[in-house]
């Protein structure tokens, strides 16, 4: 059966209270196949190798000067990929069921989305292994409730997965045209826009 390649980044917090951020995003970007994952993989590690980095300095949209994250963006346009993204008002947030936590429901939110069939969904974060099988079974069971009835879920630690670093960069791309004092605030998604094939405004 084939298999689809889901890679999960997020940009902000999910603080509510005392926070910096009035929204939280959460980006996947989907492969249709091992092929596309490795040409991409490849291109994004020749990017990185070029610039006379070493194979876990990060491409992190916060921390990475934006005329690089403009010229990775450039050359990678031209692979096999897609991404969708969610977009949480944090400044709606009233109530959540007790069962769910803003992180899990954002992520929830975009995955159901996509549509999925058999999917392995890698998604950034080093978790304690009781909060990570909690964040596993509450995907599962809703992805199963829209339809998904098989699927891996994998955490990873970002600097080691290119393709996890390119879900940060188009979250990142996404939260940055929300910033109104950033004058260059649309530059970044404008470059993504071919790629971007949903951005989902929601509340809870």
């Amino acid at each position: 059966m084939k298999q689809q390649l889901v890679f999960v980044d997020d940009s902000g917090d999910t603080g509510l209270k005392k926070s910096n951020t009035t929204r939280f995003i959460v980006a996947a970007v989907l492969l249709a196949n091992q092929e596309n994952l490795i040409k991409l993989t490849a291109a994004i590690n020749g990017f990185r190798a070029g610039l006379r980095w070493d194979e876990l300095h990060e491409f992190k949209f916060s921390a990475v000067k934006k005329s690089i994250i403009k010229d990775l963006i450039g050359h990678i346009r031209k692979f096999d990929f897609e991404s969708y993204v969610v977009v949480l008002d944090k400044t709606k947030v009233k109530n959540l069921p007790p069962s769910e936590n803003l992180y899990n429901f954002t992520l929830k939110e975009l995955l159901v989305r996509l549509n999925l069939s058999n999917p392995v969904i890698v998604i950034d974060g080093v978790y304690d292994k009781k909060q990570a099988q909690r964040t596993r079974t509450y995907l599962r069971q809703a992805l199963k409730s829209n339809g998904t009835a098989k699927c891996k879920i994998n955490f990873v630690d970002s600097r080691k997965d290119s393709i996890v670093q390119l879900a940060d960069i188009v979250a990142g791309s996404v939260a940055r045209s929300y910033d109104k004092s950033k004058a260059d605030r649309n530059d970044c998604l404008k470059l993504l826009k071919p790629k971007i094939k949903e951005i989902y405004e929601i509340s809870p």
